[in-house]
């Protein structure tokens, strides 16, 4: 069995948060404030969450299991707007288990910006994601989907094969709800203030995800920044990164940019930390004005290639998107290279990361290039402030 599913399963919640720190580096908090959306059991507590997930996925006797199936209601509420519906999809004993066009349960608006819907379910382990469609900031608000899992839950185990979330070569987590549900978890606060150039900076988009140990991150929830550029979001306790994501991020295709005008930051990533309690994370200055030192950018000419980023202490990176879905734009990237003190930094064409889809550059196919590097701020919280990126194609 997976660590992070024997983790999920801990036997109480003082467990749990010793399994996680014992596979995590982060920093931990202990305190507790908080509360937002949640699976329950009518008649019992309230959220699955760290003691749901101390629950054994078979019980000891007879005599702990009810005798008919409970009734559960699953809830999420969004931290953004133009959200247009949130389905359930995962593992529940159903031919359309992993269907995203035929969800185990439809959610319904609760009137307060939060989704709920109801289901009964016998005794066991069941392991979901939510399927969220809508996005005011994206360029396509209506029908911008993405898969979160539940950021009211503690409990999770890898995502099977099964499901849309299935990653060959990361263990993406999947929620985890164990019935009869037991207690919630206390949640907690993730506040932050995103600044640029020395200024408060609204309308930056901000992400939550879950990140442990032996599990690959995966999104729970997100915010944009205010106009005093602070956010806040609400998790259950474990281990959580942040993203910080320029206004731009899902409107605008990565070739659309300029980033000699915008002059700042594409993301920043945060390493990943312990939440047990509220807690501010200290976040980077986003602004950024290297890009006119960036060449060569549109006509690579031939490999191997010279570049020049006129940035000391970072890293070249290359992307590429063939392979990976019709308008896709960059993700990870396909090449990434030491770092280097003088801002250059020589490229033969291959690529070095298990995220490329091909072993070298193709020529006359466009990638994309840019570069990030490592600034550790207060708080044992590291972050990598990523570029925007120029295209180029190699002959």
């Amino acid at each position: 069995m997976d660590r992070g599913l024997l983790c999920s399963r801990a036997m109480n919640k003082y467990l749990l948060w010793a399994c996680a720190s014992a596979l995590s580096a982060g920093a931990a908090f202990i305190g507790c404030s908080g509360s937002s959306g949640s699976v329950t059991a009518s008649g019992g507590d309230a959220a699955a969450g760290d003691d749901a997930s101390t629950s054994d996925a078979t019980p000891d006797t007879a005599a702990d299991v009810p005798a008919t199936p409970q009734h559960v209601t699953f809830s999420y509420k969004p931290s953004w707007s133009g959200v247009k519906s949130v389905t359930v999809i995962g593992g529940f004993g159903q031919a359309s288990d992993w269907n995203a066009m035929q969800p185990f349960v439809a959610l319904a608006s609760d009137g307060n910006g939060g989704f709920s819907g109801a289901v009964d379910l016998p005794p066991g382990s069941y392991l979901y994601v939510f399927r969220v469609v809508g996005d005011a900031a994206a360029a396509t608000p209506d029908t911008f989907a993405r898969y979160a899992i539940d950021p009211t839950v503690s409990a999770y185990g890898t995502c099977p094969m099964q499901s849309p979330t299935y990653d060959k070569n990361n263990p993406n987590p999947c929620s985890l709800l164990t019935v009869p549900v037991a207690s919630a978890p206390t949640q907690h606060h993730v506040r932050g203030t995103v600044m640029v150039d020395g200024h408060a900076a609204a309308g930056y988009l901000v992400v939550v995800e879950r990140e442990e140990a032996m599990s690959h991150h995966f999104f729970e929830n997100r915010a944009t920044t205010g106009q005093d550029g602070t956010f806040d979001l609400v998790v259950a306790p474990g281990m959580h990164r942040l993203q910080l994501l320029h206004p731009t991020y899902l409107a605008q295709t990565d070739a659309m940019r300029d980033p000699i005008a915008l002059a700042a930051l594409r993301r920043a990533i945060s390493s990943s930390f312990m939440v047990g309690a509220d807690v501010t994370v200290p976040t980077p200055d986003l602004g950024y004005h290297a890009y006119a030192k960036f060449a060569p950018t549109g006509d690579g000419g031939a490999l191997p290639a010279d570049f020049t980023f006129g940035d000391g202490g970072a890293r070249l990176t290359v992307y590429g998107t063939a392979n990976m879905g019709a308008g896709s734009e960059i993700g990870d990237p396909w090449f990434a290279s030491a770092m280097t003190a003088n801002g250059t930094m020589a490229f033969d064409g291959g690529f070095n990361t298990k995220q490329a889809n091909e072993t070298a550059v193709k020529p006359g196919e466009r990638y994309f290039w840019g570069v990030e590097n490592v600034d550790r701020t207060d708080g044992g919280v590291s972050w990598t402030g990523q570029t925007m990126v120029f295209p180029i194609t190699w002959h």
